[in-house]
């Protein structure tokens, strides 16, 4: 049976990475404009006086790039203009991201209203090889481009190749160290390798940690992934009391903040967090006040929002899901998976939807090949591609896919979900007594840890094989009314459209007879 990543999982608030364009048109990249009459000691910086000389002692391209970067972050327009102006002049050898960089500069009261985003996933690698290309040229121009090799390490992660990937990160990180984009990035790379160790020391290592809430709440976010306290959030409350900083800037530290309280099981503190974080919210702070409206009521998130912010594809694909509008869900989830193709999440979320509740078992194949590119050993992953080439019969593939699951790394839930997954496999190759003991064998487990939910559905999945084989015997057919009213007290919204889905299954075959 298909099993889902996010189910009963707690949603953390980690960096999005998308590439550079898109992230400086969603304004995450903007300057900090503190709200208070004194201005941030940080442009005062020694950090941001050297790349002022070395700009002045030096015009090149990599110094050029390094003032941008930190005057653009620091809110130092004069200093700037002059280097904009110069890589403005020197697009041919510069990267598509810093040539946009410097025309935002150039010409800032240019508004882009509308993103472009791909309206599916199908065409990834013939996109993806020429911007590998690309780039790599723009980097044997201009070695020191630090914002072309995190381009770079998101091509490649998304490809699969995650040593190169890795590469590039510790590249860029090296020579930008204090720029907020690089350090955001880098922290969610080693976040999705499961180096948090890493992912938070390249937030402390930048300058402004302690006065930028967009690397605070990052790290807060990695910690609560880790299931632990971060050392400052003290500092991040500090912040968030002085009121220098706009909604829009504190959005995912606040929830990031709001999570943490709900952790603790302090309800009252994590609403009024996270009701600030819906002020002027992005996708990502959305998507996380959509998965704490499970667990706490009366927050302030309109439905207008998803229609107002760009990418929030993640948060309406929950939303729909929750309404029980499932081609919307799938269509969302697509969305989400196209915008961050490297992330698990989509990949085992749309894979559980497509094959679970649409039976679009074709989609679900594709989902978990790309997603397994980036995570090739992800249990999820790996089941839903096995169980969804069983069911287009494609039974050797599946065995494949079905060996490569080591199921000594599992646990107990994941173990239940591989035993019913090999005991349909075992269906398909004509062992019948093989295949019902192994769903017997995950129904005893689920039950063993308590997981009625999980017991039930390995019920369900047994009988509905065993229906098919059978040829839908009346004795049989009866028990799925007395199954479905089982699950029905599980409350679960989905559960109604599988017993449909089999109860419909069966009518299609008694109306060919």
């Amino acid at each position: 049976m298909a099993g889902w990543i996010a189910d009963d999982k707690k949603r953390n608030v980690i960096p999005r990475w998308r590439d550079f364009t898109q992230t400086l048109k969603l304004g995450e990249l903007s300057p900090i404009h503190t709200l208070g009459s004194k201005h941030s000691d940080f442009i005062h910086s020694e950090f941001h006086k050297k790349k002022i000389i070395d700009w002045q002692t030096e015009r090149t391209i990599k110094n050029a790039i390094e003032l941008l970067n930190s005057s653009y972050v620091v809110d130092d327009l004069e200093q700037s203009h002059e280097a904009a102006l110069y890589l403005n002049n020197q697009k041919k050898i510069t990267s598509p991201s810093v040539g946009i960089l410097a025309e935002r500069i150039l010409e800032p009261y240019i508004v882009e209203n509308s993103l472009s985003q791909p309206s599916n996933f199908k065409d990834l690698d013939s996109v993806l090889r020429p911007l590998v290309k690309d780039l790599r040229i723009s980097i044997n121009n201009n070695l020191n481009n630090s914002i072309s090799w995190v381009e770079l390490a998101r091509l490649y992660l998304i490809l699969g190749k995650e040593r190169a990937a890795e590469r590039c990160i510790l590249v860029a990180t090296q020579l930008s160290p204090d720029n907020r984009y690089i350090s955001r990035i880098a922290s969610r790379f080693f976040t999705h390798t499961g180096d948090y160790k890493k992912a938070k020391q390249i937030l402390k290592s930048n300058i402004a940690f302690n006065v930028d809430p967009w690397l605070l709440g990052a790290d807060i976010g990695i910690s609560s992934l880790q299931r632990k306290s971060s050392f400052h959030i003290k500092k991040a409350r500090e912040l968030i009391l002085s009121k220098n900083y706009s909604p829009f800037e504190l959005n995912e530290l606040l929830s990031a903040l709001a999570t943490v309280e709900l952790n603790a099981g302090s309800i009252k503190n994590s609403r009024k967090l996270f009701n600030q974080s819906l002020v002027t919210p992005n996708d990502n702070s959305v998507a996380q006040a959509v998965w704490a409206m499970n667990h706490i009521n009366n927050l302030n998130f309109s439905n207008s929002a998803l229609d107002e912010i760009p990418n929030i594809y993640e948060a309406k694909a929950y939303h729909y899901f929750n309404a029980k509008q499932w081609e919307s869900t799938m269509s969302n989830t697509l969305q989400w998976f196209v915008d961050q193709p490297f992330s698990r999440d989509p990949a085992g979320f749309g894979s559980f939807i497509a094959s679970s509740i649409l039976e679009k078992y074709d989609d679900a194949v594709k989902l978990c090949t790309y997603g397994l590119k980036a995570t090739p050993n992800d249990f999820t992953l790996l089941n839903n591609l096995a169980f969804s080439l069983l069911k287009m019969n494609n039974v050797k593939d599946a065995g494949t896919v079905i060996h490569k699951i080591h199921i000594g790394t599992l646990d107990e839930k994941q173990k239940a979900v591989y035993l019913a997954t090999k005991g349909l496999f075992m269906y398909k190759n004509g062992f019948s007594d093989q295949g019902a003991n192994l769903y017997k064998e995950s129904s005893g487990l689920a039950g063993k840890i308590k997981n009625k939910k999980l017991q039930l559905l390995s019920d369900f999945h047994h009988l509905s094989i065993q229906l098919e084989i059978d040829g839908f015997p009346d004795d049989k057919v009866a028990k799925v009314d007395q199954l479905a009213k089982q699950l029905a007290t599980l409350d679960e919204i989905y559960l109604v459209d599988l017993v449909n889905n089999l109860k419909r299954r069966i009518e299609d075959y008694r109306t060919k007879l």
